[in-house]
């Protein structure tokens, strides 16, 4: 058992990564969330609709969202989607079965990019709670009391994640509910 979580991307309604990770929560997730926002921001943005219809490029972007940049640390995420075409072919199954039922108990990471280049995203708990969108900031308040007093978490890990919660909220919008609804109800390219 580890810490598990999910990590989606969203461009138009193409996901573009559906990660499972095995070890990733609380600043590790930030980490992530942070540096797989600014890669798109810095590098996809401007080529966006050649590069969200490139495979290779597409697998890459899901290869920046393995890697932890602060820890140095790279957890190789599974692809949500191919196993569900593996394992579920039933097209009615598909949002159910990537968003809902994943093994999961440290929250989901949505990144949205829309097409005049705005990025927004949003935080779930465990259980895909729409009723409880988070920030960045309230994604780690959730995983850890008092997480900035926490004894559990170095203190260069603690400022670093205090300045990537900062450069999310900079780089991206936080989604509405509804804006969230809409990224697990979507009727995806598959």
């Amino acid at each position: 058992m580890g810490q598990r979580s999910q990590i989606y991307v969203r461009y138009g309604n193409k996901l573009v990564v559906a990660n499972y990770y095995q070890w990733n929560f609380g600043e590790r997730m930030i980490s992530r969330a942070r540096y797989g926002i600014e890669y798109i921001k810095e590098n996809l943005i401007q080529y966006k609709d050649y590069i969200f219809n490139n495979s290779y490029e597409m697998k890459r972007l899901g290869r920046i969202f393995d890697v932890n940049f602060d820890r140095k640390d790279v957890q190789m995420g599974q692809n949500i989607v191919q196993e569900w075409k593996e394992q579920f072919p039933d097209k009615k199954l598909f949002n159910d079965v990537v968003f809902k039922q994943q093994d999961n108990n440290d929250g989901k990471l949505f990144v949205d990019i829309l097409k005049d280049g705005t990025i927004k995203y949003a935080f779930l708990d465990s259980e895909c709670d729409i009723e409880n969108v988070m920030s960045a900031n309230q994604y780690m308040d959730r995983n850890y009391k008092n997480w900035k007093k926490s004894k559990f978490i170095e203190s260069e890990q603690k400022l670093l994640c205090i300045n990537n919660i900062k450069a999310i909220k900079e780089m991206a919008e936080l989604m509405t509910k509804e804006e969230v609804e809409d990224f697990i109800q979507c009727k995806y390219e598959i």
